[in-house]
């Protein structure tokens, strides 16, 4: 039978242990690939889990996205949200971020065009090593990876004794059914032809240092599900706020060696920047383009009270400068119009 070096895991597998990844080792799997994402709407609540037991049981880890975009825009979405779920799973820079390229097969132009895309807006985020993975029927309606012939390949002969397919690839998944003893179900398990996905260390990324805002941003919104609190110490919950709430902000409170968000009401939430971001753009911010998100008005006054006339969602708009408002800011446009300063209506491009 072809040999057991890679297996590739997600959700359907559950969290997989230190103790299941030990019993994998036995039968010669020295590396794992987990699922990180998936178009621009999920994210694998098991990656990171898994990854982490795959390092402490000494495997070297990598990661998946399964693309759903069929546009250069929707792949640069879906390769930003790949490099961020990658990086939240502790994945190092030495671990290969794999294209999962088999929903849609728009023919060799198109498909060249939005994997290029997508390769190079990962490796601009920060993960130097690429691969795509699709199916035997695939190969030739696609560019691979990397010089010669890189390339994961998927291909489930009935037999596999004795064969080796896609030996000029990085790899061949032979079967998606394969069991280990001690591990619940069927694994993907691949027989590798390159280190590419070995690396060269199996260290976990350590994750960046923490920042809390020093200054009142007066209105800020949630990048992710807020608890309130009660007390400073966070020991008393009060309730959960999805991510993209917008909060009004009161003080900013000292606390040891951090700072705390207090409200009106006051009730404390975080101020780490990554759990929040101030919701108009600063005077200083140096923002150049940003681009509607619903829709945006154009405004001949910086109050927005004398409307021009109204531009559709994905309007690219270039910034002249950002204005100060009472407690909000504005957007400046070369033709001395003004639309809204909210990073929620008009998002930033660069």
């Amino acid at each position: 039978m072809p040999r057991l070096d890679m297996v590739d895991t997600s959700n359907n597998n559950g969290i997989m242990t230190k103790a299941n990844w030990l019993s994998m080792k036995k039968y010669g799997v020295r590396a794992m690939v987990a699922k990180l994402s998936e178009g621009t709407f999920f994210t694998d609540q098991t990656a990171k889990t898994s990854i982490r037991n795959a390092v402490k049981a000494g495997l070297h880890v990598n990661g998946y996205h399964f693309a759903r975009f069929t546009t250069v825009a929707g792949a640069k979405a879906e390769a930003q949200m790949a490099a961020h779920c990658a990086f939240n799973a502790g994945l190092g820079k030495d671990a290969v971020i794999v294209l999962d390229f088999e929903a849609t097969n728009s023919g060799w132009s198109r498909n060249a065009a939005i994997i290029k895309a997508w390769v190079a807006e990962v490796k601009r985020m920060g993960y130097p090593k690429t691969d795509v993975y699709t199916m035997g029927s695939w190969t030739n309606s696609m560019p691979l990876n990397n010089s010669s012939r890189g390339g994961w390949i998927a291909n489930y002969p009935s037999n596999p004794a004795g064969l080796k397919f896609y030996g000029s690839y990085n790899g061949w998944q032979w079967t998606s059914t394969h069991k280990f003893p001690g591990c619940y179900g069927g694994f993907d398990v691949s027989q590798m032809y390159s280190n590419y996905y070995y690396g060269t260390t199996t260290h976990v990324a350590k994750p960046e240092k923490a920042i809390y805002y020093r200054y009142n941003p007066k209105m800020i919104y949630a990048r992710t599900p807020i608890n309130r609190y009660k007390d400073i110490a966070f020991k008393h919950k009060v309730d959960n706020f999805p991510t993209g709430t917008v909060f009004t902000i009161a003080k900013v409170i000292n606390y040891g060696k951090i700072t705390r968000f207090q409200l009106a009401n006051g009730y404390y939430i975080t101020s780490n920047q990554a759990n929040v971001n101030r919701l108009y753009y600063s005077v200083d911010g140096g923002v150049k383009r940003v681009k509607s998100v619903r829709g945006t008005h154009r405004y001949k006054d910086k109050a927005l009270k004398h409307v021009v006339d109204w531009q559709p969602a994905g309007t690219e708009f270039d910034v002249a400068k950002i204005v100060k408002h009472g407690d909000t800011t504005r957007i400046q446009l070369a033709n001395g119009l003004f639309i809204s300063g909210n990073k929620k209506i008009n998002k930033f491009v660069k």
